[in-house]
């Protein structure tokens, strides 16, 4: 769950899931390819990538143990889905999350997870060279959605291939902050998307639900 860094809220990890997976379907337009995965895929695989957690957890993002987050990643990365490119999209990502750690325990997770992704792409025929492209929206996408969870302004960037077969490099920026969520260049197949999420009042949370709505608007700056 995410604890906002200024009000007495928090939203689920399935809440941020649902704005990643949002994010996911939008995604393509004409300067940014669809992926050539089935987009249900892409969703799914993005949508639910952090699928180790439950429907209303109460592991603090931040505040959790090593212990605690290491058990949720090896319960994550050993999830399988039967469509074979969302699972291969959501244990990128939770390969890519262990990396970020230099201990021992986290070395020897990213090693193992990396062992068994190279495995199920080749019994898969699937192309590592798009899966890693791949990784780089569905970390994009769950920048965005962890900042807004945050609900403190926020802004960053992630390099990304914006064509199928190019291999030329843009960074895409974001800026998240008051409901609002801005990114430069864009790369989303419509101008303006409106919705919400479900956070809760911290209070009693999760034994006792008092929810609370976040809206927010995804919106393309009027000079791109």
């Amino acid at each position: 769950m995410f604890k906002s860094k200024r009000r007495p809220i928090v939203t689920p990890q399935s809440e941020h899931l649902r704005l990643v997976g949002t994010l996911a379907m939008l995604w393509g337009n004409v300067d940014f390819d669809i992926s050539p995965i089935e987009r249900n895929s892409m969703i799914m695989g993005m949508g639910l990538h952090d699928r180790g957690y439950g429907l209303l957890d109460n592991s603090p993002i931040g505040g959790m143990s090593d212990e605690e987050w290491n058990e949720i990643a090896r319960r994550s990365f050993a999830m399988q889905y039967s469509d074979i490119a969302a699972d291969t999209i959501a244990k990128y990502h939770v390969r890519r999350l262990a990396s970020h750690d230099d201990s021992v325990e986290r070395k020897t997770m990213t090693a193992e997870f990396s062992l068994a992704i190279n495995r199920q792409l080749k019994q898969y025929s699937l192309s590592k060279t798009l899966f890693d492209r791949l990784d780089r929206i569905t970390n994009l996408c769950d920048k965005i959605s962890f900042d807004f969870c945050m609900d403190v302004p926020a802004s960053d960037a992630v390099s990304i291939f914006p064509g199928n077969d190019d291999d030329t490099e843009i960074s895409v920026r974001y800026h998240v902050g008051d409901g609002l969520i801005h990114v430069t260049p864009w790369p989303f197949s419509v101008d303006s998307y409106e919705s919400y999420l479900l956070a809760y009042q911290l209070d009693g949370y999760p034994e006792r639900l008092d929810p609370f709505i976040l809206p927010y608007r995804l919106e393309r700056k009027q000079d791109q």
